[in-house]
């Protein structure tokens, strides 16, 4: 199967091509609120504001909470069209419960549908 490995935030993420989900597995701090993904959204080339995705929580963590926020982001400077430019996202954000260390993992999905499930593996340290 053909696979794509990105730099999403400090983590890996890996597209699998013939199936509609992506796979991120992040390392984070105990308590502490850790941005896991962006979703922003620009439109064309002039990069104006798109409409924000909604995340839907399809499967929720066991060991942590989620907060979804709307947010302007920066665009990386390595994006082809719109580097280094502002738009809003749809940022998620997971948090581990009091006390606890070891894996946790959640699932989501954009709407209007992409058609992709991020699957999440947390591993609190």
């Amino acid at each position: 199967m053909p696979r794509k490995v990105l730099a999403a935030g400090g983590a890996v993420l890996t597209f699998v091509s013939s199936a509609p989900a992506a796979t991120l597995t992040l390392d984070v701090a105990p308590q502490m609120q850790t941005q896991v993904q962006s979703h922003p959204v620009v439109l064309g080339d002039n990069c104006r504001f798109g409409v924000v995705p909604r995340i839907v929580i399809t499967k929720p963590p066991v060991n942590g909470a989620l907060l979804v926020r709307t947010e302007v982001v920066k665009i990386p400077d390595s994006d082809p069209v719109c580097p280094g430019k502002a738009a809003r996202a749809a940022v998620v954000y997971y948090r581990s419960v009091v006390g606890y260390r070891g894996p946790d993992s959640f699932s989501y999905e954009q709407v209007p549908d992409s058609g992709t499930i991020f699957d999440v593996d947390i591993n609190i340290r």
